[in-house]
Parts: C-alpha cells; structure tokens; sequence
C-alpha cells in the first residue's frame, strides 16, 4: 500500500534520473566536433588492454606473439629499407647493415585520449592519443664499421641503440562497419615528429668496446637523423592501418602503410 507506493515512486525517480544522465551523456557524445571541443577520458582501461595484448607466450613454445612483435617486425621492414638506400650510410661508415629490432618487454603507457570528432556518415571515430614511451629494454641492433683513420683497423662492429625514451602525440581514425568485429580499420599517424632521446651503446665482444660516443659524433647523429627519417614515414598525412578483421583471423595483410 503506502509501503509499496513510496517504493514505486523511488524506483521512478531514479529511472528518471538514470534516463536524464544517460541522455546527457549521449548529447555529449553527438555534440563532439559540432558545437564542443575535445572530450578527454580515462586511458586507464587502454593501459589494462595494452598491457595484455603487447607480449602473449605461445602456451607450445617459448616465443611470443602479441601486438609488439609485429609493431616491432613492421619497424624492422621500413629501417631495414632505409639502410639499403646508399644515400643513407654517414660519412665515416664504410659499412652498415641492419641485425634485429624490438621495442621490448614494457608496452607504451597512453597518457591522454581525446575524442576530437565524430563522422556518422562514414562511421569513423577521431581520437587525438598522447603516448609516453620509455622503452628501458628496446634495442635496435647494427652491424658498422668505421672508415674514419682512428678507426679504421676495427673489425664490423656490433652497436645496440637502446632506452628509446619519448612522447608521441597521434591521431587515430577508428572506422566502423555493421558486422563482427564490427571495427574494420584502425588508422593511426603522427601529429609531429617528437624530441627522442637514445643510448648508443658497443657490444662487450665489439672493437668498439670503451669507445666513447661522444667523440664519434658521426655515429650519433646519423643514428638520430635515421631516427627522425623513419618517424617521418607516420608523420600526416602519411598514416598506418591496422585491419582488424585480419588481425582477429590471423590471416591477409594485417598492417598497410599508405603515403598520400
């Protein structure tokens, strides 16, 4: 009676409450790149999903898979291919050549995400992404041998250039389509090129061993400069698609580079 009436109208006042937060947020969302700027949220969750999916172990093998074996083999194709350009070997090099690549074991950590727009006639969704990457175990591996007359009995030396430390703005273009997965393409580009620091270090068994780095400066720079030129690949309106019906699968072409 009484009882029952009071518990019905609490009931109602909160749907209608629920009702009221939900339609704001909604009106939010659809207001995004009409008559709102960016909305920030919480990359906590991104962080808990990147976490999972950077390093899975095969449960048949010591290997990995995961997302950071092939964002790394993916880097390795296009450093590879910048080295092979003649163009590309410093002065004071007389050889060069490309050994192995990883980001390692720690993924990136995503400090901000912005949604900056949204296209309902295309289906795409626009994030502005900010990630910091400090990468204590990524190693990029060369083979070199100097030419310059200090240097020039060395044996081909091996050098780890290693602690990519850096912040990454980008922006990512997430495309919907109306079946599972129901996401078909997660494009991404760099906004600007980011300030990177690095270690540029001999291996123990190298001729290089003790040499210091700072006093071959050639070596340095042109790593820097190699640095810069395969960040510039991602740089707008230059982007990477990651197919994610291909990746769920495991099968065809999983990322694309296109260069407009």
């Amino acid at each position: 009676t009484i009882i029952s009436l009071f518990m019905v109208l609490v009931v109602s006042r909160n749907m209608c409450d629920r009702q009221s937060e939900l339609f704001g947020f909604r009106t939010a969302i659809e207001s995004i790149g009409k008559s709102s700027p960016a909305v920030p949220e919480s990359a906590a969750w991104l962080n808990s999903l990147l976490a999972k999916i950077w390093r899975i172990k095969y449960s048949s093998s010591n290997g990995f898979g995961g997302l950071e074996p092939l964002l790394s083999s993916h880097a390795s194709d296009i450093m590879r291919r910048l080295l092979e350009d003649s163009y590309s070997k410093p002065n004071g090099i007389t050889h060069v050549a490309f050994d192995s690549f990883t980001f390692g074991r720690a993924p990136p950590l995503v400090q901000s995400v912005e949604i900056r727009g949204i296209d309902d006639e295309n289906s795409v969704l626009h994030l502005g992404v900010v990630v910091g990457m400090l990468f204590d175990d990524s190693a990029l591996m060369l083979d070199i041998r100097p030419s310059s007359l200090e240097y020039k009995t060395l044996p081909t030396t091996k050098i780890s250039i290693n602690s990519l430390d850096t912040q990454v703005k980008l922006d990512a273009y997430v495309k919907g389509i109306p079946d599972y997965p129901y996401i078909s393409t997660v494009n991404i580009t760099l906004s600007e090129i980011p300030d990177v620091n690095l270690r540029i270090i001999p291996q123990s068994e190298s001729g290089l061993k003790g040499v210091d780095f700072g006093s071959f400066p050639v070596v340095s720079k042109w790593v820097k400069d190699l640095g810069y030129s395969t960040l510039a690949e991602y740089l707008k309106p230059q982007y990477l698609s990651i197919n994610i019906p291909n990746w769920l699968r495991g099968d065809g072409e999983i990322i694309s580079y296109f260069k407009e």
